[in-house]
């Protein structure tokens, strides 16, 4: 008897991933041009480390408490895409 490979199932192949953008490849925070302070920085800071179901807990005692992370900034970080019906 003959064993066979085992090839674990995976709906979209890594190799073959074409992205639109350099940016898109890495989708963590600290990615963005301008991330290194104000509110959102901090929140990554002491959130980022938290996984699974206490992120809730953790999140909620950040908003009762006198949590102040820093200016809240504006900025949007989007990602244009170019789009044509020619190219269906």
């Amino acid at each position: 008897m003959q064993l066979k490979a085992v090839n674990a199932f995976q709906r979209i192949k890594v190799g073959d991933v074409q992205f639109a953008d350099e940016r898109l490849q890495d989708n963590s925070y600290w990615a963005l041009d301008d991330s290194g302070s104000g509110y959102g920085a901090k929140a990554q800071e002491v959130l980022g480390q938290v996984r699974g179901r206490d992120f809730r807990h953790e999140k909620t005692k950040k908003k009762r408490g006198t949590y102040r992370g820093g200016q809240i900034d504006l900025q949007a970080h989007s990602v244009k895409f170019n789009y044509s019906d020619e190219d269906k």
